[in-house]
C-alpha cells in the first residue's frame, strides 16, 4: 500500500471509529497550582511531543481540584492522541465548555465522550442547543442561557448572540473565580474580547481579573484597532494575557510591545501555571 493511500486509510479509520477511541493515558503529574494546557492549536509550543497541529482549539484546565475541558478542537482523533501525548487522562474531565458552535471548536467532542465511561456534562451556548444535540446525540448536553456555576469557583457568565458571515452565533467564556483574581478563557472572542471582559465584568462587579487566556480574532483588523483594544483592556484591570488560536501574529507583537513579560503565547503543549 502506498503512502498516500496508508494516510487516507488512516483518516478514514479515524472518522469513522473515532466512537470506539480508547484513550490509555498516562496521567500527568498534578502541579501544586491551576493550570491551563493547550491541547489542539495551529501553532507549535515549547512541547517536544509528537502532536497533530491544525487550526482548531482546545483546552485542558485544571482548578480547584477539578479539570474542565474548553473547547475539543476539530477532529476527534487527534484531541485524543495529543491529550495522551501530554499526558493528560481524558477519563478525569469533570465538564466540558463549548465556546460556540464552530466546527474547528466542536467535532472533537466524540473522541472525548468515547474516552471515557464517565459521559461529562457539556455546556454549550441555549441559542446552539439543537445544533449540538444533532451532532452528538448520546452527550448529556446542558443549554446555558445565563451566569452559571457547573463546578466550584467555575463559572459560565451566559452567551453573547452576535450577527456573523450573514447568519448569528453565541459565544460563552468561562470564568474561574480565584482568591487573588478572576482568570478569564475564551475561545474566539466573536463579540470583541472588549466586549467580553466587559460582560465578566458586569457580572462579578469589581473583581480584578487576573488573566485572560485565549482566542482574540484579530487577524483582520487595523494595528490601530488593536493598540485601542490593547489599551482598553489595561483601562478595565485585566493584568495579563495568554494568546492563543485566532489573535494573529501583529496583535501578538503589538501586546508583547505594550504589555511585556504580562502576556504569553498559549501555544500547541503549552501549559501556564496560575
Amino acid at each position: 500500500m502506498s503512502t498516500m493511500n496508508s494516510t487516507l486509510w488512516y483518516r478514514v479509520w479515524c472518522a469513522v471509529f473515532a466512537g470506539l477511541i480508547v484513550c490509555s493515558s498516562v496521567s500527568a503529574t498534578s502541579p501544586s497550582t491551576d493550570s491551563i494546557t493547550a491541547v489542539y492549536d495551529h501553532l507549535q509550543g515549547k512541547s517536544k511531543t509528537e502532536l497533530s497541529a491544525q487550526g482548531s482549539l482546545s483546552t485542558f484546565v485544571k482548578f480547584n481540584g477539578n479539570t474542565i475541558l474548553f473547547d475539543t478542537g476539530g477532529e476527534a482523533c487527534p484531541l485524543v492522541q495529543n491529550l495522551e501525548e501530554l499526558g493528560l487522562d481524558a477519563t478525569l474531565i469533570d465538564a466540558v465548555v463549548l465556546s460556540h458552535n464552530h466546527w474547528n471548536h466542536v467535532y472533537g467532542l466524540s473522541g472525548v465522550l468515547s474516552a471515557t465511561a464517565m459521559k461529562p456534562k457539556v455546556y454549550v451556548p441555549a441559542p446552539a442547543t439543537e445544533g449540538f444535540l444533532q451532532q452528538n446525540p448520546r452527550a448529556e448536553v446542558v443549554a446555558v442561557s445565563k451566569p452559571t456555576g457547573i463546578l466550584p469557583g467555575a463559572w459560565l457568565v451566559g452567551p453573547m448572540q452576535l450577527d456573523f458571515r450573514g447568519g448569528t452565533i453565541a459565544e460563552q467564556v468561562l470564568v474561574l473565580d480565584r482568591k487573588d483574581g478572576l482568570v478569564v478563557i475564551v475561545g474566539c472572542s466573536h463579540p470583541g474580547i472588549v466586549s467580553v471582559v466587559e460582560q465578566v465584568k458586569e457580572v462579578f462587579g469589581h473583581r480584578k481579573i487576573k488573566l485572560v487566556a485565549g482566542g482574540f480574532h484579530l487577524r483582520a483588523i487595523s494595528k490601530k484597532e488593536i493598540k485601542e483594544i490593547s489599551l482598553r483592556l489595561q483601562q478595565m484591570g485585566v493584568k495579563s494575557l495568554a494568546l492563543s488560536h485566532c489573535t494573529g501574529d501583529p496583535a501578538l507583537k503589538i501586546f508583547r510591545e505594550e504589555w511585556g513579560d504580562r502576556v504569553v503565547s498559549l501555544d500547541f503543549g503549552d501549559t501556564i501555571d496560575f
